[in-house]
């Protein structure tokens, strides 16, 4: 049952707010679906990643009819080899989210050894390669181990892993990128279709993006769209994610990283 969109709530956000939001700042993709990975063609070389970096978005979204707002923060810190990554959700009269992603800088890709997503509870997962297999836990909950496949992301190194993908290869139209994530399910695979390269306005100012999309969803899911451009490493400067309700959720660029 729907909330009357004339009718404003009272109290704290409900759950469902808070996880639109949530998932505006990429903490719940989830029912990807399979894909056939196509090879873009034209290798441009090794990315020169930054040793630091830190976005800041601001996010809108109406669920019920009610307007909802938080801000984000997406950081980058590398040190000979090893990275560490944090995305950072902040939301009015909730709290916040953060994930976190450590792990190695391997010239064919980012390979996490830890990730974490803290709320009011705590999830942790490491990722042990040399077994190929991860451990997950819950608080103080029972360990779950399962099997890792090779190039396995966590849900804030796919960010970066795409980014170098980007940066690496020539981006053509249409190509289908099939990624293994990991979260609580266990591991998934994520498809991700490269669709245009666009114009578009952030807080920040126009920007020039390449829109991907989720491939192949299905009536009911919900609808992601990212734009990644190359005045920010191909990081993200807007994701979009639209219930078939309605409802949605916007992040956007706040302003570029000062050099």
């Amino acid at each position: 049952m729907h909330t009357d969109p004339t009718q404003r709530p009272t109290g704290q956000p409900t759950r469902r707010q808070c996880l639109l939001a949530a998932l505006a700042l990429g903490a719940a993709w989830s029912g990807m679906a399979h894909g056939n990975p196509t090879a873009p063609s034209g290798h441009r070389g090794a990315y020169a990643w930054p040793e630091r970096l830190a976005l800041d978005y601001e996010v809108g979204a109406r669920i019920s009819g009610m307007p909802v707002r938080a801000s984000g923060q997406l950081q980058w810190l590398m040190r000979s080899g090893q990275y560490e990554a944090s995305l950072q959700m902040r939301l009015p009269l909730v709290g916040g989210r953060t994930q976190r992603s450590r792990g190695r800088l391997l010239p064919d890709g980012l390979q996490p050894t830890e990730f974490s997503d803290q709320t009011r509870r705590t999830r942790r997962f490491d990722l042990d390669w040399a077994a190929l297999r991860y451990r997950h836990q819950r608080d103080s909950e029972a360990e779950r181990v399962g099997p890792l496949q090779t190039g396995t992301q966590d849900r804030v190194s796919l960010f970066f892993e795409l980014a170098r993908r980007l940066q690496r290869q020539t981006p053509v139209l249409d190509t289908v990128w099939s990624v293994p994530v990991l979260g609580p399910s266990g591991v998934q695979p994520w498809t991700l279709r490269l669709r245009a390269l666009e114009q578009i306005e952030t807080p920040a100012g126009p920007l020039s993006a390449w829109r991907l999309e989720r491939h192949d969803t299905q009536p009911d899911d919900t609808r992601l769209s990212l734009w990644l451009a190359e005045a920010v490493h191909y990081l993200p400067v807007r994701i979009l994610l639209q219930e078939p309700d309605g409802d949605w959720a916007d992040q956007r660029l706040l302003r570029l990283p000062t050099a």
